[in-house]
């Protein structure tokens, strides 16, 4: 788009009319998705959305510390360390001994139970996924809003925002 070649240039920080309009467009389908996203699962789960995204994330390592479980479900940390306290007791979630490491450092993993429990959550997740956002668009639409999403969030991250 030559024109936000040429905003770019000249610093301009406002959006043209067609940029305005497709902002407009992923703001209003982005939270419609999100929404129905969240109802779908949240209807069929006695977990919060925050509480079954650290059990996603646990789900996919063998050990983690708390304050990168913090970093990558980006929830704060004091919530975090309440969750993992919470999945702690109820078995979920086990503490992991870290004498290999700094021991100032808090390690956990999830338990068997805690892999039953957010396993059908997200079962329902990836079935609305495909029904909602895969099967509305091609595959190589699929893939490149994925990789876009992908750098935005890059960006993000290296802006420390």
């Amino acid at each position: 788009m030559a024109g936000n070649d040429d905003r770019q240039r000249e610093g301009a920080s406002t959006l043209s009319d067609a940029e305005r309009e497709l902002w407009q467009q992923f703001v209003s389908g982005g939270w419609m998705l999100y929404r129905a996203l969240f109802k779908q699962i949240d209807s069929s789960s006695a977990l919060t959305s925050a509480d079954w995204r650290v059990l996603e994330e646990l789900a996919g390592v063998d050990r983690m510390r708390i304050s990168d479980l913090a970093y990558a479900t980006r929830i704060p940390l004091s919530t975090v360390s309440r969750q993992v306290a919470r999945f702690i007791a109820n078995g979920c979630v086990s503490r992991v001994d870290n004498s290999d490491v700094d021991a100032r450092q808090k390690w956990v993993a999830i338990t068997d139970a805690g892999r039953a429990m957010v396993r059908p959550i997200l079962d329902e997740r990836d079935s609305a996924v495909r029904r909602l956002v895969i099967d509305s668009l091609t595959g190589a639409e699929y893939a490149a809003l994925c990789r876009t999403f992908g750098k935005i969030g890059d960006r993000i991250s290296r802006e420390g925002l």
